[in-house]
């Protein structure tokens, strides 16, 4: 399963995504303006998770892209 998650970077957003990359096999498509928060979520050779999430940059008020991206997601 495919999971959306805009504004990865808030404190809720962001446990629940550490939730889900150690605990289910899903793939998340993280969204957020900055990175910041999530980087250790994202380095490639300290994670379990390695390949199931990828970030994507943009502002959720007037970036096309986000349509896409939920609309490629199962949630």
């Amino acid at each position: 399963m495919t999971i959306c998650m805009i504004s990865v970077g808030g404190f809720i957003i962001l446990h629940l995504c550490e939730k889900l990359m150690s605990e289910t096999p899903h793939t998340v498509l993280a969204v957020d303006v900055h990175n910041d928060k999530i980087k250790h979520l994202l380095e490639p050779d300290s994670i379990p998770w390695n390949g199931r999430i990828q970030f994507h940059r943009c502002k959720i008020k007037n970036d096309s892209r986000l349509e896409g991206l939920v609309k490629c997601s199962d949630l």
